[in-house]
């Protein structure tokens, strides 16, 4: 995928969630709204994630269920920037934001952080045993 395709496809994103959050917004209510959409972003972080090939990744056969970046650097940056920014969440919370939303929000955005440092570590001993 090219450059300006990844950018189109993630503005696209950008655009299309919070529409469908808020037109979800006026059927449920503000906390399944909320829910709803902290567990389908980590859904669509990773299918975005996984539809994006590195310039030399054959686009036959598919990725394993696994791999989220084409090279481990990627991984390791999103993963600790993740991770740190949902910890620091959970530990140092915002003085009011302790309902269920804000935590399954901060758990939710955990799991992508592990997702990404787990390609990254995969794809790293994959490498060092080819070598």
């Amino acid at each position: 995928m090219r450059p300006l395709h990844k950018f189109a496809f993630i503005a696209g994103l950008l655009i299309v969630w919070p529409t469908v959050v808020r037109l979800v917004g006026l059927v449920v209510s503000p906390t399944a709204v909320g829910l709803i959409s902290n567990v389908l972003w980590p859904f669509a972080i990773i299918a975005l994630a996984r539809s994006f090939r590195g310039p030399d990744e054959p686009i036959v056969p598919p990725r394993p269920w696994w791999r989220l970046t084409a090279r481990p650097p990627a991984g390791w940056v999103l993963g600790a920037i993740y991770t740190a920014g949902e910890l620091i969440g959970l530990i140092f919370p915002v003085p009011g934001s302790h309902d269920v939303v804000a935590v399954v929000g901060e758990v939710c955005g955990l799991f992508i952080g592990l997702a990404f440092l787990n390609s990254s570590i995969r794809l790293t001993l994959q490498r060092r045993r080819l070598q």
